[in-house]
């Protein structure tokens, strides 16, 4: 389990995301890479992406909990 985020590590994992998903969207636009290097590629930044989401989620869930 990752530490907790901070409000700083918030705003930087969200970017850090957005920053995936372009040079993902990118990827997939590139004709001049071959399909297995692609597919894994594209797993590896899903599997990123996952991650960043998961801590984001907990971070907003952990927000909301203390707000109440």
């Amino acid at each position: 389990m990752n530490e907790p985020l901070t409000t700083a590590g918030y705003e930087q994992t969200k970017q850090k995301l957005q920053e995936l998903e372009s040079r993902l969207a990118v990827l997939e636009q590139r004709s001049d890479i071959t399909p297995t290097h692609l597919s894994s590629v594209r797993r590896s930044h899903k599997m990123m992406m996952r991650e960043y989401l998961q801590d984001i989620k907990l971070y907003e869930v952990r927000q909301r909990r203390m707000t109440n």
